[in-house]
């Protein structure tokens, strides 16, 4: 047997508390090659769950948490997904499939909202072809070469 080895298990590190029984859970798994915990670090939360972090190259990384820590845990596997659904299975890792894209609805788009502007000189209205005094409000029509007429000729 390897130097710090039990099984699957890697015991180079210190496991926090109530982590231990889940990991030889884990390690019943076939699927599974190696499981290795990583570091501690304090942590301030309520209650105790280990949950699924991402992929890795060589498997999955997770997280276990208890009350007052946090400890990274390494699953080398092969079979990726089949792992993780498994652990999920088991109810060892707290982790949900995502559901499968919803496609929104197209929302129905009416007419541009029209851009008004104050008139800087007199000129005659696009659409009815009475004046329009400097200083009054307008409708801007077009894209490059501007076009104005009177609000309410616009909105007809």
């Amino acid at each position: 047997m390897k130097k710090y080895r039990a099984g699957k298990i890697k015991r180079e590190h210190h496991v926090i508390e109530r982590v231990w029984p889940v990991l030889e859970r884990m390690a019943e798994c076939e699927l599974i090659a190696s499981i290795i915990p990583g570091p501690i670090s304090p942590l301030n939360a309520r209650g105790f769950e280990v949950t699924f972090q991402r992929f890795t190259d060589t498997g999955l990384r997770l997280l276990a948490k208890n009350g007052s820590a946090v400890q990274e845990v390494w699953v080398v596997t092969d079979a990726k997904d089949a792992a993780l659904h498994w652990l999920a299975g088991q109810g060892l890792v707290d982790w949900q499939p995502e559901p499968p894209p919803v496609k929104k609805a197209a929302i129905p788009t009416g007419p541009e909202p029209l851009k008004t502007v104050v008139l800087p000189s007199d000129m005659a209205c696009e659409v009815c072809g009475r004046p329009m005094l400097a200083g009054s409000r307008a409708v801007r029509l077009g894209r490059k070469q501007y076009t104005y007429a009177h609000v309410r000729c616009a909105k007809e």
